[in-house]
C-alpha cells in the first residue's frame, strides 16, 4: 500500500487559530489565566456552540507577537508532517487584531511569522483573510479594503510573494447567506489577484437552502474555491454550475461528520462529487476542534470512503492546481504526484 504521508499535497481549507495544537492552547491559557475549554476533538455535537468556545479561547490567548509566531510555526511543522508543501491558512484576525494595533499591523506580524516558518520548515504559506458572516456586511467591506491595499503593500509579503492570497467568509452559516457580502468580495478580489474563497454549503443558512448557498457563493461572490460545499451534492444544477465554472470544493470529511452534516464518514458525498467531475481538495479544517490532520483525512478517505489511490492523487493534484502557490511549487507537486502513483504497489 502506498504511503499517504509521502503523497505531495497542499492544504487549502485550514483555519489558523482553529489548528492550534491542544498543548499550545493549554500553555497559553495558563500563561494568560484564561479558562481552558473542553477538549472537543473526535466528539460529535448537535450544533457548533461547543466548538465555538474552543475557537474563541484560541483567539483569546493570542496576546503577544511571540504567540502568533509560535502558532504559525507549529502549523507549518504539522503540515510538513502530513506531507504538505503549501498551505493557505484562513485567518479570524478580526477577533483579536485590536491587541496588535488593528488589522494591518496584525497582518504584517502574521506575514513575518509565515516567512520565518516557511524558511524553517520548507512549507510555503499564503493567507486567506476572512470576514466573519455574523458581523455586519459593512465590517466585511472595511476588511476588504485592507486586503485590497495589502495587494500592493511590500510589508505584507512572504518570501517576496504577496502574503494575502484569498478573501473568505467564515462563521456559522445559519441565518447568514452569502449574498449580502458580494460588495466586500468585489472590493477585495477584483483586479487584485486575490481569489474568492467563501465558506458555503456546510450548514444551510435557512432550512432547505444549503445548495442555494453554494450556488450564491459561486455566482454572487465569484468563488474560485468554496470551503465545504457538500450540501450541493444532491443538486444536479448546482453541480453542473461548479463544473462549468471550474470551481473547486475544499472538503473536510471529519468536521462534516462531527458537526452532523453527514450521518457517518462513509456517507460523505466526496466520492460522488469526484465522480460527477467536481474538483475537490481534501483538508483538515480545524485540528484543535476536530482532532483531524491533513494526513488523517487522506487516510480516512482511503479506509472509510473506499477512495482509491488514483482518486486521492487526483484530489491532491487539485489542491495544487487550485492553490495560489507559485507556479514552480504547483508544477513540482504535480510531477511528484505522478511519481507517487507510479510506485509498484497494488491498491487495496
Amino acid at each position: 500500500m502506498r504511503d499517504l504521508a509521502t503523497l505531495p499535497k497542499a492544504e487549502l481549507h485550514i483555519h489558523l487559530e482553529g489548528s492550534m495544537r491542544r498543548e499550545t492552547l493549554i500553555d497559553l491559557c495558563n500563561k494568560y489565566e484564561i479558562s481552558v475549554p473542553a477538549d472537543t476533538r473526535g466528539r460529535r455535537f448537535d450544533n457548533f456552540n461547543a466548538f465555538v468556545d474552543v475557537y474563541l479561547a484560541a483567539c483569546e490567548c493570542l496576546r503577544e507577537e511571540s504567540d502568533l509566531h509560535r502558532l504559525v510555526r507549529e502549523i507549518a511543522e504539522d503540515a510538513a508532517a502530513s506531507g504538505a508543501r503549501w498551505i493557505e491558512p484562513a485567518l479570524s484576525q478580526s477577533l483579536y487584531n485590536k491587541r496588535f494595533g488593528g488589522a494591518e499591523k496584525t497582518l504584517r506580524v502574521l506575514c513575518r511569522a509565515a516567512e520565518e516558518a516557511e524558511k524553517a520548515t520548507g512549507v510555503g504559506i499564503g493567507y486567506i483573510v476572512a470576514a466573519e458572516r455574523i458581523f455586519p456586511a459593512s465590517q466585511a467591506e472595511e476588511l476588504a479594503e485592507v486586503v485590497r491595499k495589502a495587494a500592493t503593500d511590500d510589508s505584507m509579503r512572504i518570501c517576496g510573494r504577496p502574503g494575502l492570497v484569498g478573501f473568505g467568509l467564515h462563521g456559522n452559516e445559519e441565518g447568514f447567506p452569502p449574498g449580502p457580502f458580494a460588495k466586500a468580495f468585489s472590493i477585495a478580489c477584483e483586479g487584485t489577484g486575490v481569489i474568492s474563497t467563501p465558506h458555503a454549503g456546510e450548514i444551510a443558512p435557512h432550512p432547505g437552502k444549503g445548495s442555494q448557498s453554494v450556488r450564491d457563493a459561486n455566482r454572487l461572490l465569484k468563488a474560485k474555491r468554496i470551503a465545504h460545499g457538500v450540501l450541493a451534492a444532491n443538486d444536479d444544477e448546482a453541480l453542473q454550475e461548479l463544473v462549468q465554472d471550474d470551481t473547486c470544493l475544499d472538503v473536510c470529511v471529519s468536521s462534516n461528520y462531527l458537526l452532523n452534516v453527514v450521518p457517518s464518514p462513509e456517507a460523505h458525498p466526496l466520492p460522488k462529487l469526484c465522480q460527477r467531475g467536481v474538483a475537490c481538495s481534501i483538508n483538515s479544517d480545524d485540528a484543535l476542534l476536530f482532532g483531524s490532520t491533513l494526513l488523517s483525512e487522506f487516510e480516512l478517505c482511503r479506509k472509510e470512503l473506499k477512495m482509491k489511490d488514483t482518486i486521492l492523487a487526483k484530489c491532491a493534484a487539485f489542491s495544487f492546481r487550485y492553490s495560489c502557490a507559485p507556479t514552480a511549487v504547483v508544477e513540482k507537486g504535480l510531477v511528484d504526484i505522478e511519481a507517487w502513483l507510479e510506485e509498484s504497489v497494488a491498491e487495496k
